[in-house]
C-alpha cells in the first residue's frame, strides 16, 4: 500500500509525488488500474468566498463592484446582512444612491434588495449583474474576479455569459424611482460547491467531461477528455463542528477506477477541485503550502488477471511501499493499484495467489 500525504510536496493547489517505478508496474498483456477507495478531508474553506461573493450594481451605465466578506454563513438572515453591507459599501461610491437593505424570505428563498435613491437618481434605475464570462475581454469597470463568478447561484440570479450581454441578473420590479425593489429571480443558495473534484493531472484518467466542469473550456455541446478522476459530493452546505469532515469510502464495486496506459508509475500529480476545475476556495494562496488543505492518499498494490470465460479474480494485496502518516490528517485518501492481464494467460499475481492459498491451507 502506498499512503500520500499531501502536507508535504505542495504547492498552492498542486500535489506531486515520485513513485518508484519497479513496485509498480507490469509487463506483457496486463495494465495498470487505479481505484479510489476511501477518501477525507476537512471543510478549511468558507462557503463564501471569492469564487461567489462578486458581484456588481449598474447604474446610468456604470458597474459598480460590491463583494461579500468571505465567511462561514450558516443562515440566510446572516448571509443577507452581509450582502446589505457589500452593497452599501458599493453605494458609498455612487452619488444617486443612499443605501441599501437586504431581507430574505424563508417562504420563497429569494432576497429582495431596497435601493434607496437621492432625489437625483429618481429617473436612474438600479440593477444588480452577475458574470460568468470564461474568455475574452471583460466589460468596462469588471474585474477578472467578479468576470467569472458563481455568486448569480447565491443570489439567485441569471449570470451574463458574455461581454455584450445586456440585462439584469435579478428582477427590478419597481423601475425608476426614488425606492427601487430588487428580487432574486430563483431561490438563493448558502453554497456553490455541492462537491470536490480530484484531477490527477498528466494521467491517462479516460475519462470525458462536459464543458462546464472546466473554467478554460468554451461552452459547448461536445465532451473533451479530462484529467477529472473522482466526484466527491456532500450534503450540508455550510460548515458545521460536529460534520466538519467531508467523507467518501467505496462499497466495494470500485466506483472511481481509471486504467492508464503506461506500463508503469513514476509520478503523481494530484489536484482537488471544485466544480469548474477552480482551486478550492483559500484564504490565501499559501493555505496549502502550509498544510491547511491538506489531503492523504493509500494505494493497494495487487495484481489480477482475465479467465478464458472473463473471470477475473484479485490477489491479495502486496508488501507495502509507501507510508506516510500525521498524528492527526486533515484529508485522507486512500486508492488501490493493481494489474490486469488482457489475455487468458496467467500471471505472477494469480501464481502468487495460489501460493499463498497453498500456505494457508498447510
Amino acid at each position: 500500500m502506498i499512503f500520500l500525504d499531501s502536507s508535504v510536496n505542495t504547492h498552492h493547489d498542486r500535489t506531486k509525488i515520485n513513485v518508484p517505478p519497479h513496485p509498480f508496474s507490469v509487463v506483457g498483456t496486463e495494465r495498470l488500474a487505479l481505484s479510489l477507495q476511501q477518501f477525507s478531508i476537512r471543510r478549511n474553506w468558507l462557503n463564501i468566498n471569492p469564487t461567489n461573493n462578486t458581484g456588481y450594481v449598474y447604474i446610468d451605465g456604470t458597474y459598480h463592484e460590491f463583494i461579500i466578506v468571505p465567511g462561514a454563513y450558516a443562515t440566510f438572515a446572516e448571509l443577507a446582512t452581509a450582502l446589505q453591507n457589500a452593497l452599501n459599501a458599493a453605494a458609498a461610491g455612487i452619488v444617486k444612491i443612499d443605501s441599501f437593505t437586504v431581507t430574505h424570505s424563508s417562504v420563497t428563498r429569494k432576497f429582495t434588495i431596497t435601493a434607496q435613491l437621492t432625489d437625483d437618481g429618481a429617473t436612474s434605475e438600479v440593477q444588480i449583474r452577475c458574470f460568468a464570462i470564461k474568455s475574452g475581454a471583460m466589460p468596462p469597470g469588471v474585474s477578472l474576479a467578479g468576470g467569472f463568478n458563481d455568486i448569480h447561484e447565491i443570489l439567485g440570479g441569471k449570470a451574463l455569459k458574455l461581454a455584450t450581454d445586456d440585462f439584469e441578473s435579478l428582477q427590478n420590479v419597481t423601475g425608476p424611482a426614488k425606492v427601487q425593489e430588487i428580487a432574486s429571480m430563483y431561490p438563493a443558495s448558502l453554497n456553490t460547491l455541492d462537491a470536490i473534484y480530484i484531477h490527477l493531472v498528466a494521467f491517462e484518467t479516460g475519462n470525458f467531461m462536459s464543458t462546464g466542469h472546466e473554467a478554460h473550456a468554451q461552452d459547448d455541446f461536445r465532451l473533451i477528455e479530462s484529467s477529472l478522476f473522482a466526484r466527491i459530493p456532500f450534503d450540508r452546505s455550510t460548515f458545521t463542528e460536529v460534520h466538519e469532515v467531508v467523507q467518501y469510502v467505496d462499497a466495494g464495486n470500485d466506483m472511481f477506477q481509471s486504467f492508464p496506459l503506461r506500463k508503469n508509475l513514476e509520478q503523481l500529480e494530484l489536484r482537488i477541485c471544485d466544480a469548474k476545475g477552480r482551486s478550492l476556495a483559500q484564504l490565501d494562496p499559501f493555505q496549502a503550502d502550509n498544510g491547511l488543505m491538506a489531503w492523504k492518499r493509500s494505494y493497494d498494490s495487487t495484481s489480477s488477471s482475465h479467465h478464458p470465460h472473463g473471470q477475473g479474480s484479485r490477489s491479495a494485496p502486496s508488501s507495502p511501499v509507501i507510508r506516510r502518516r500525521s498524528e492527526d490528517p486533515p484529508c485522507i485518501f486512500f486508492s488501490r493499484v493493481y494489474c490486469r492481464a488482457q489475455d487468458g494467460g496467467r500471471s505472477q499475481g494469480s501464481r502468487l495467489r495460489r501460493r499463498q492459498a497453498r500456505c494457508l491451507q498447510s
